[in-house]
């Protein structure tokens, strides 16, 4: 009588384990194989605008959503420092032209002493060929001649050297002036950097500023974008080796439930983003997007490989070393199996069961 109510204990036992206990068979499916990739929309080509001096913004002529074209003026800076560099060095400029013109005091000077020297020579060569006939005939003597060819000489080298001076002073005003020119052009160009331009056709995405607020150098003022819309993703460092370009991405948005968009890897950046351990994908849209709106928060599945109608368990029904537990009759097997490809719910598999195994699910 002890044994048959052990025997019953027993049997309910295994009866409940067994209920506990859920099974399932393979199935034939389509499956995809795909690495699972997050991100956000952003234009295929972005730049903030910078400031190259400092300023109070006085103008914004633009704001967010308006599009813009390449060259056109978006804000302008006023700094009165500038202003009052520009104002000084043409100030400079206007008093150094008359002082390094031809009319100049220096100049002036170095020519009437070039032209009393040139009438000395010219003198100096008269008397020098005179003294020169007679002492070829002897009519003076050698000391004589020496002086007056010494004479010639010496105001052969004074029109030189004046003429040497001249040219030289007229090389120093030249240069004066052209320093007080630069001066003024660099003055300038400090006073025009504060006119921010478009350096693309694009649309502006955001204004970090407003009118009156101080901005100093390299500080970002906008920040524009130009060109079609692109999913930038991260990619997990494990999954880079199976991403490459032109693979299929299906894209999905939380502001669009249930629509997918298909695109394409375009680029693979090869910096590692060691805070997140990623890289950087970046996908083209296939379909029209039905908004453009920066930083829209994007799921991807970029797609590795497809196969239809292959034999597939769930992920619950594989235990450690790649195997599943086949049940046959009241009695549970262990087998190992060799596995394809995968995706979150589904393995495939390629031998070890068949479509009429019975597999027990892990609890």
């Amino acid at each position: 009588m002890r044994i048959i109510i052990m025997v019953g204990i027993l049997l309910v036992g295994f009866m409940a384990c067994r209920q506990k206990q859920q099974e399932v068979k393979p199935e034939l499916k389509q499956l995809t194989e795909a690495v699972y990739a997050s991100g956000a929309l952003v234009p295929e080509q972005e730049y903030k605008v910078v400031a190259s001096t400092e300023g109070y913004l006085v103008h914004a002529l633009v704001k967010e959503g308006d599009s813009v074209v390449k060259g056109q003026t978006l804000f302008e800076l006023s700094n009165t420092n500038q202003q009052a560099q520009v104002q000084s060095a043409a100030a400079i400029l206007q008093k150094t032209m008359p002082a390094t013109s031809d009319q100049s005091p220096a100049i002036r000077e170095l020519s009437n002493r070039f032209s009393a020297a040139k009438i000395r020579l010219q003198n100096d060569s008269i008397q020098f060929e005179r003294y020169d006939n007679l002492f070829r005939q002897n009519a003076i003597s050698a000391s004589n001649f020496e002086k007056y060819k010494l004479q010639y000489e010496t105001s052969q080298k004074d029109v030189s050297a004046l003429e040497q001076q001249i040219y030289q002073q007229k090389l120093a005003l030249a240069l004066q002036l052209q320093q007080a020119d630069n001066q003024l052009k660099i003055a300038k160009t400090s006073s025009s950097n504060g006119i921010l331009k478009s350096f693309v056709t694009g649309t502006v995405y955001d204004v970090y500023k407003q009118t009156g607020d101080m901005v100093y150098l390299n500080q970002p003022v906008a920040l524009i974008g130009a060109g079609k819309m692109i999913a930038r993703l991260m990619v997990d460092e494990d999954d880079l080796g199976k991403v490459h370009t032109g693979q299929q991405v299906l894209i999905t948005m939380d502001a669009y439930p249930g629509r997918i968009f298909k695109a394409r890897i375009n680029k693979i950046y090869p910096l590692l983003n060691k805070v997140e351990q990623s890289f950087r994908v970046d996908a083209f849209f296939e379909d029209e997007l039905p908004v453009k709106l920066y930083g829209l928060n994007v799921e991807a599945n970029i797609v590795i490989q497809e196969k239809d109608s292959v034999l597939v368990i769930p992920r619950k029904a594989v235990f450690e070393g790649d195997s599943v537990l086949l049940r046959e009759g009241n009695r549970l097997t262990k087998v190992r199996i060799t596995r394809g490809v995968e995706d979150e719910n589904w393995v495939q598999v390629s031998s070890g069961v068949t479509i009429h195994s019975t597999l027990i699910l892990r609890p």
